[in-house]
């Protein structure tokens, strides 16, 4: 039984992608928002393939910010103390024409927001997060108002049929495309739980017309959304 992942296909979302090509131009700083697994990375992404980022995939504290963007704008870090790294970094940065991502942002300590605000004086910020309450987003909370707030949406239900059209999947494709609705709605719309469905019914046998395989495929959904929320944003 072949374990090997494919990469999910990138459908719908057009508009949306429009929208943050336009924020991009304009030199907006942008907040994208929505839960775990609604595709909001996966966005980005596709989003950068023709308005490039400096990208850090998740910043746990100041350390972990600098030692991906040193070597992005061709520094090292020299056994410097951490403070001038701050300095010669947030010089740099802006020469390179290219807005600062942040993913995955939740609980910001004190020293990542201070290097995030001072960094909106500068140059475009983008920050990608599941929640924007204050205890989820932590000590960026306070100048949120700075960003331009786009929610990215769940899947809807032709959404999902297209994603399903294009999806890897060497099973019967009428049975799965038949079932589209019960995925869209074990998946609540989210892609990354879609995708996880579609990779559980390649490898595994469920009978969607029968309840029992439904069931079964509910109970994976869950865990995939269990696991998703864990591991968020």
């Amino acid at each position: 039984m072949s374990t090997q992942t494919h990469e999910p296909p990138f459908v719908g979302r057009r508009a949306l992608l429009d929208r943050l090509a336009a924020s991009y131009r304009a030199g907006r700083h942008v907040l994208l928002v929505g839960p775990p697994g609604v595709g909001k990375s996966r966005l980005l992404g596709e989003l950068s393939q023709d308005h490039p980022f400096l990208v850090v995939p998740r910043s746990r504290c100041l350390g972990d910010l600098l030692g991906v963007l040193e070597p992005l704008a061709g520094l090292e870090s020299d056994g410097l103390r951490l403070a001038a790294r701050v300095h010669r970094l947030t010089a740099r940065l802006p020469a390179l024409g290219r807005p600062l991502a942040l993913e995955s942002v939740q609980r910001v300590p004190p020293k990542v927001a201070h290097f995030v605000r001072f960094m909106l004086t500068r140059q475009p910020v983008w920050l990608v997060a599941s929640s924007t309450q204050p205890l989820a987003i932590g000590h960026a909370w306070p100048f949120l108002f700075h960003f331009e707030r786009l929610t990215v949406p769940p899947f809807s239900l032709q959404e999902t049929r297209a994603f399903l059209a294009a999806a890897y999947y060497p099973g019967n494709r009428s049975a799965l495309l038949a079932s589209s609705t019960r995925l869209h709605r074990l998946a609540a719309g989210h892609p990354g739980t879609l995708a996880a469905l579609v990779d559980e019914l390649r490898v595994r046998r469920y009978d969607l017309g029968k309840a029992s395989g439904l069931r079964l495929l509910s109970v994976h959904a869950r865990i995939t959304s269990v696991t998703a929320q864990l591991t968020a944003p």
